[in-house]
């Protein structure tokens, strides 16, 4: 690394860093407005709309991220331009290619960063502001401290969970009935009086186990139990009072959990397989509108912040369309989920790639 390339990076993170904050603000002050009236109908306090939007942010930050690189990339790149800087570069010999390396290296940096936060500090964060927003808003308490009634929650390897009543704050239920199945067919029906978790274990109590063959409806075994513990059960109680996982805001790892389970009940996770995708492939946008807007400011001419604005809301706009209608039909099943998320980085990559060829001719 030069001292080229550390003044190139200087003003890429100088300009990054203005950008994230005036995005951030104007989607913050757009979401106020936009709901502003129930926090007024519930009295809301100025704290605890500031602890709101905190919990927030992350998610804010995280899909302005990818138009706040570009808008830093051609803000930089221009400033160059215009004071004739890039010129100065190309003439002494730097190819476009090599002045534009530490400004892709530092888009990839921001794809690790935006990867990290996703899976530890933007779940977390949200789930925060979920449980904020029912407590207060919505007049709700915490899922840990209610008791549900005919809970039913589909579990792993073809378990179905049916609770009379769950204590998510004990962990403990009554009434509960567990079936199995594979290919279809039931293998096997616990009935439990009580079925509580323990030390990471699940304990039943008071029940009764029936086992079926896969090619017969009647039982071939029947036993009664007054004690039975299930090491190899993996569910949690969080598993079965958690709501219904929105993939926009949920971990990678979380929503892969998610989607094994809903494959082990005989569900379908199509649309869900696509958002797992798109996990992965949307941090690369930050690297990808990189490789996009180096060549477009390094070849227009006296740009101002005005046209680099213009240029970026642009190219944003097309991106946005191209991934949502990929990600339809992920979601419909018309082409694979990680063709559906992967298909418009590939576009980028080769738009960029060729603006980019054909301006260092």
């Amino acid at each position: 690394m030069n001292r080229i390339d550390r003044y190139l990076m200087r003003r890429f993170m100088f300009s990054l860093l203005w950008s994230l904050i005036a995005f951030w603000a104007m989607f913050l002050v757009v979401h106020l407005v936009e709901h502003l009236d129930k926090f007024i109908d519930k009295g809301a306090s100025a704290e605890y709309v500031a602890l709101y939007y905190f919990y927030y942010s992350p998610f804010i930050l995280i899909l302005v991220t990818p138009v706040a690189v570009l808008l830093a990339t051609l803000f930089s790149v221009g400033f160059l331009s215009r004071r004739n800087e890039l010129l100065a570069m190309r003439a002494a010999g730097v190819s476009l290619l090599r002045i534009a390396m530490p400004l892709l290296f530092l888009g990839l940096v921001v794809t690790a960063v935006v990867m990290g936060a996703g899976e530890t500090i933007y779940p977390r964060m949200e789930q925060r502001r979920a449980e904020l927003t029912e407590q207060f808003l919505s007049g709700g308490s915490r899922p840990s401290q209610i008791i549900f009634q005919s809970l039913f929650s589909p579990g792993m390897n073809g378990r179905v969970f049916y609770f009379k009543s769950f204590n998510a704050g004990q962990q403990v239920g009554t009434g509960v009935t567990v079936q199995t199945f594979k290919e279809g067919r039931m293998t096997e029906l616990l009935e439990m009086r009580n079925l509580r978790y323990k030390d990471s274990v699940w304990v039943g109590e008071s029940g009764q186990r029936r086992l079926f063959e896969t090619t017969s409806d009647s039982a071939t075994h029947y036993e009664a139990f007054d004690r039975m513990a299930f090491r190899d059960w993996r569910e949690t109680p969080a598993d079965f009072v958690r709501k219904w996982v929105n993939p926009e805001r949920t971990g990678y790892f979380e929503l892969k959990a998610a989607i094994e389970r809903m494959r082990a009940t005989g569900g379908d996770p199509t649309f869900q397989e696509t958002e797992l995708a798109l996990k992965l492939a949307y941090p690369f946008l930050n690297f990808l509108v990189v490789l996009i807007g180096f060549p477009i400011a390094a070849r227009t001419k006296h740009s101002g912040t005005a046209l680099s604005f213009g240029i970026a809301m642009m190219i944003t706009f097309a991106m946005r369309v191209v991934i949502e209608v990929f990600r339809s039909f992920g979601h419909n099943g018309d082409i694979p989920a990680w063709v559906a998320a992967w298909a418009p980085d590939i576009v980028c990559f080769v738009a960029g790639t060729l603006v980019l060829l054909r301006a260092r001719k």
